[in-house]
This record gives structure tokens, sequence and C-alpha cells, in this order.
């Protein structure tokens, strides 16, 4: 059976969080025999498909949101969760991206995972950290959370005030001034003087 000859570069493309059909076609496989091999692999359930052409054998939301888009960063509850900035607990994972997605909301093992398209000049204040299983995963900074929380204006004032009291203040005033964002300048201010 030809997926024994292949069982390898299967293996290699399973370690990551997120592959494709492209992975395996990097190893030497053509396109349709890919794509026909991860059928075959996701029906015998070693791994999940997760939309169109995106496979994971991972079966924690966090990890595959974080890994599905490419730039993204985890933020608003997700992050304000995994900082212990909540007892709230999340309703779905909050994915921020530049990129524009066709599917803005996913279901993934019956977790939700939304996407957030925001401007480039926005991709910033998140930092990689370690998650479970030893993956890295990029989360929004509690600065950058209050930030997105502005911007998206998703998470209510006091939890936001709640943040402001634990934050790096002056860090706070650089992430809204580097948004450009008159609005957000404006009411960062407002709330840190609060």
């Amino acid at each position: 059976m030809p997926i024994i000859k292949y069982r390898d570069a299967i293996e290699q493309a399973m370690k990551k969080s997120v592959f494709s059909t492209s992975d395996l076609h990097a190893e030497g496989i053509t396109e349709n025999y890919a794509k026909k091999l991860l059928y075959m692999i996701s029906k015998k359930k070693r791994i999940t498909r997760i939309e169109r052409g995106k496979y994971t054998a991972f079966d924690d939301p966090v990890i595959i949101a974080s890994h599905i888009t490419e730039p993204c960063y985890l933020s608003l509850w997700t992050a304000m969760s995994i900082r212990n900035l909540t007892a709230q607990i999340p309703f779905a994972v909050e994915v921020m991206t530049s990129r524009r997605r066709f599917n803005r909301e996913l279901d993934f093992l019956g977790t939700r995972i939304m996407f957030y398209t925001i401007e480039p000049q926005m991709m910033f204040g998140y930092e990689n950290i370690v998650w479970k299983e030893n993956i890295r995963i990029a989360v929004a900074k509690t600065e950058k959370i209050i930030i997105d929380a502005i911007h998206i204006d998703s998470i209510p004032e006091d939890e936001i005030k709640r943040m402001i009291s634990v934050c790096d203040k002056s860090l706070l005033e650089k992430y809204a001034k580097l948004t450009g964002n008159k609005q957000i300048i404006k009411r960062v201010g407002g709330l840190i003087k609060c």
C-alpha cells in the first residue's frame, strides 16, 4: 500500500500544529495524492480536518487557532484567560490577523474559533509562549489586549480598567500611539487617568 511508502513524510507533517497538502507535496508526494492520503487518514480519525486543505493531529483549539493562519496572535478573552487576567471562561478562541480570511469563524471539535482582521500596523504587542505539549503560541501582552479590546469594542469597560490597574501604563501609551488611531489614543489616555 502506498501509504506505507510515505509514512515518514506523513508522520513529519503530523508533528506540525497545522499542516496541509503543501507539506506533503514538499516531501515529494504529488498534490492530488497528498489530498487523497490526508482524506484517508482523516477518515481513520488519526487527523482532523480543520478547514479546506488544513489538517491537524492535535485536539487543542488554542494550538490550532494560533497556527491556522499567518500572521496571527491570540487576544481578547482568550489571551486574558491564558494570562490569568479574568475569571471568565472564553466562549471562543479569538484570533487577531492582518490576513483576510474567507471563514471568519470556524468550529473545531465543538469550540468556536473567531478571526478578527486588523490593519497590518496593528500587528504588534504579542509574544510567543510555550503552551501544552511544548507548542509555541503567539499571545497578546496585557497592554495589547487592552488596545485590541478598545479597537474591537468587545470587552466591558470594568474588565479593561482591571487590566489597566496591573499593566505597564507607559507601554500601554506607547502601544496606543503605535496604532496611529486618534480614538484609541484618546480613550487610553482617559482610562489611564481614571
